[in-house]
Order: structure tokens, then sequence, then C-alpha cells
């Protein structure tokens, strides 16, 4: 395992999501940006520079941040001879085909049925708007709106939901597991420090131009510098371009629907997990499903039982829990980060040192109506009857150094893949895009160990559906002070 850098971030010039999720900014708008007017889109970003919310900032009323699509770096005026030294699979798009099969985009996760995002809309920025009430926020949205003025268009607004006690619709406590990031100045202002299964993340695995978890400089793209003449951005570390990558990073948008009906209906019908009476063996089940009980404890410490002390636990590994007789291997939270414990053949500092490696900045929130406006599991079983018409899920919004090493790792490898942990027709019980019946390799099944005889659930539905997306690229102040220059760099 590498050592941590001692390198420091520039958080003057980096955007403050990458450090912050604004949680107590509870309201908050996704506005998907069209440049209508490539000159006055210009103008507005010159002007939006002086309010974007830098990582040095602690804002107590509201933040704005933005992020730009390739089409929409290439709209504003970044030469062709830049666009070539970005990432590949952000120059190519979430929707593009080779993408997409990476992805596991497929069936009703396909783009071709995606609301937005798929290929031939102009989708060229994304603003990201927070406040912390529904009065300031909308006044922030009319202050911007009427910035734009022909520059920019909307093409969507994402309205997000803060639910109770921090949980997401299907009714379990999420964002638990967040990495930290190593190089954060000791004066910014902290909050509680929460335990962690491992020690704080390079800061490279996040922010372009830094030393990465295998020791190398992360890499990022750059600017001959005759098209810099004003000296907008940094010289690049192994010169002689410049950096327009330094102190930015990606960012990885995916909206998802989720069918907390069917999945309650499921949980319910299936269920042979132990319990008294139905509504026990159903939040059983889905614990098993997620690898956490609704209230956030972790199966690996408190596999009989929800219990509120145990609510935020991180600081735990699977080395004595191999097999999952109390957290099964497929489920969601050890798919998406199995810790100390990726295969059978590798011990545990080598699984732990591999999976630092997919790690990933996580800053998304929900959107739509709860089932429940408390989220109780007995209020969400009682549902399943009832008419239900509304749109509700997850606006997945993560942050990466690298998209294919980072993100599509992660979602091809340990999500979407029905081969995982010695399993072979299993995929991620809660966010797995299913395969039509009679695939030659199913990924519908979640195998739980149990002694003497471990229980399989087959059939499993599709939870949450794909409905648009796109990558983004997140950067630095001074980077985005080059993009909004006059064409030629002045």
């Amino acid at each position: 395992m590498s050592a941590e850098p001692q390198e420091l971030l520039e958080i003057e010039d980096i955007q403050g999501l990458v450090v912050r999720g604004y949680g107590p900014l509870r309201e908050a708008v996704f506005l998907v940006l069209s440049v209508v007017d490539a000159t006055r889109a210009r103008e507005y970003l010159q002007g939006l520079s002086g309010r974007i919310n830098r990582a040095a900032d602690s804002p107590d009323t509201s933040a704005l941040q933005i992020a730009f699509s390739a089409a929409g770096l290439e709209r504003l005026g970044v030469s062709a001879d830049a666009l070539a030294t970005f990432s590949r699979e952000f120059l190519e798009g979430m929707d593009h085909e080779t993408r997409a099969e990476i992805l596991g985009d497929r069936g009703d996760n396909d783009p071709s049925t995606w609301q937005w995002g798929r290929r031939g809309e102009p989708v060229h920025a994304l603003l990201l708007v927070y406040a912390t009430d529904t009065a300031t926020l909308a006044t922030l949205l009319t202050t911007e709106r009427a910035a734009f003025d022909g520059g920019f268009a909307i093409l969507h607004e994402k309205a997000t939901v803060t639910l109770a006690d921090q949980k997401e619709h299907f009714g379990w406590r999420d964002g638990l597991s967040m990495p930290k990031i190593a190089g954060v100045p000791e004066e910014r202002p902290r909050k509680k420090k929460q335990e962690s299964w491992t020690h704080a993340l390079p800061p490279g695995e996040v922010v372009l131009g830094y030393t990465n978890d295998y020791g190398a400089v992360t890499e990022l793209p750059t600017v001959n510098p005759a098209d810099d003449p004003a000296s907008h951005l940094p010289v690049h570390a192994i010169g002689p371009r410049r950096s327009l990558g330094r102190n930015g990073t990606y960012l990885v948008f995916r909206e998802m629907t989720q069918d907390v009906v069917a999945l309650w209906d499921y949980l319910a019908k299936n269920s042979r997990e132990p319990g008294d009476d139905p509504a026990t063996r159903a939040v059983a089940l889905g614990a098993k499903m997620v690898g956490r009980w609704p209230g956030g404890a972790p199966l690996a410490t408190s596999p009989d039982a929800d219990r509120p002390e145990q609510a935020t636990a991180n600081a735990f590994t699977y080395e004595d829990d191999v097999v999952g007789l109390r957290c099964p291997p497929g489920a969601h939270i050890r798919r998406a980060n199995p810790r100390d414990v990726l295969a059978a053949d590798r011990d545990f500092e080598t699984s732990l040192s591999m999976v630092r490696k997919h790690q990933m900045i996580r800053r998304g929130r929900a959107f739509g109506r709860p089932v429940s406006e408390t989220l109780d599991p007995h209020e969400m079983l009682a549902a399943r009857g009832a008419p239900d018409t509304e749109r509700r899920g997850l606006h997945f919004i993560c942050l990466v150094g690298d998209i294919n090493r980072q993100f599509e790792f992660v979602q091809r490898a340990w999500l979407h893949s029905a081969n995982f942990a010695a399993q072979f027709k299993d995929g991620d019980p809660i966010t797995a895009a299913r395969r039509p019946p009679g695939h030659e390799n199913p990924n519908d099944e979640l195998t739980v160990p149990a002694e003497p005889v471990r229980r399989k659930y087959k059939r499993m539905p599709q939870f949450t559906r794909l409905v648009g997306g796109g990558y983004f690229f997140l950067p630095g102040l001074a980077a985005l002070r080059f993009i909004c220059r006059h064409p030629g760099g002045r």
C-alpha cells in the first residue's frame, strides 16, 4: 500500500464539491445547459468564475459549481489540440456504444431509452445550485437564469430532495462509506472525524495533477502555450504545455429511478430470512441485499439487529466474515466496496490495496416524493397495494481522477457482473441492470450463505432504471477562467 503523500491541495483553485457535499444546504437543483451563443456563454462564465465556491469556502446559505461536457468545451472554443488530451472515456461520452457495453447499459438502461443525455442532444454544461432553503434557492436560480442572457439555454432542471435520516428512497441510510482525501490543509474547518476502514486516499485519486495511489501523477488535459498567451494556466509539470486539468476532476452523473414498491413487494413475497412476522423477514432480506440495516448498522458488525449506536459505523472490514455468514459477499455495499476481501485467492492486504484504487467521491442527491415521509419499513410495506405514479430516484454523482479505472471498473466488474465473489448468476441486488430471460449469463440471483444450507433468491427484478447521464469535467478556477476567455486566449 502506498504511503500517504505530503502534498497539499491548492484549495483556493479547486471547486468546493471536491471536498464537501454541501449537506447543510438541503435544497439543490442541477441545471443541464446548452450553449446557444458561445460569446455570451463565455461572458456569463466570466462573471460566474467570481461566484463559484472554492474548496477553501464553507458557505452558509448557497453555493454554485460548474462542469462541462466534451461537446460543451468544444462549443466554448477549447481547441481540438487541447480536447485531444482529455481521457478517451470523457471524449466518447457515457452514451457511446463502447461505454454503454462496458457499463452494462443495455435493455431498460440502454442510452436509446434515456430521457436526456443521448447522442445528438446538445448537453454542454452542468450548473449545480445549492441553497439552505427554498426561498434562497429560488432567488439564486432567478439570478442565474437572468445572467445567462442568451448564452445558455436550460435543457433540463433536475430538482432534488433531502430525505429523512440521511436515507435514500428504498429506505436505507446512505453515504456512510465516503473515502477521505489526503492533502486538505489542516487549517480548514472540519466536522468531527469519522472512523474509516482505510487511510485517506492520495489527492490524485480525485484531483487531477496530484499523486495517486500508484505513486504517479494523474494524467490530465493540457493546452499549447500558444493557446494561452495570457497565462491563465500553470505550466505543466512535465512541460512545455500548460495544465488545463490541474485542480479539476471528472464528474459522472447518472439519473436513476427507483421502483420502491417493487422492491418491498419482492422482499415481502420472497424473504426466507429469520423473523417473527412478515415485516421483520422483509427487512432482514433487504438488509442482506444492501449489507446494512435500514438505520445504517452494517451486517459485518451487527448481523442480527439494527443498532442505532452503529448507524454510521464505517471502520470495519470483512476479514472475520470472508464467506459472508454475516454479510453476503454479493450484498450491495460489498460489491461497491469489497474493502479487504476482494476474492478468495487474494490476501487481505492485497485486496485492500487493490480496492483503494477504485474508490470514488459520491455527491448524489435524491429526487421525487418518498413513498413514506418517515421511510419506515412498515409504511413502505403498507404502500404496496396503493396506486403510485410518482417519479422518484437518485441523481448519482461521483468525482474521480480516472473514469475508467474508478467508476467504469466498479460498475462493470463489481456491480453489473454476474461473476463476483465466487458467484456466477448474481448481479448487484439493488442497482444491477438485469439481463433478459434466457440470457447465457444471467445476473438475477442473490446467494445468502447460511448454516447448515445457504439460501438462494432467484428471478430478482430490476429495481433501478437509468434515464439519463453524462461525463463532465469540473475544472479548477484557473482553468475556468481560461475556458471563458475570448478566442485566442486573451
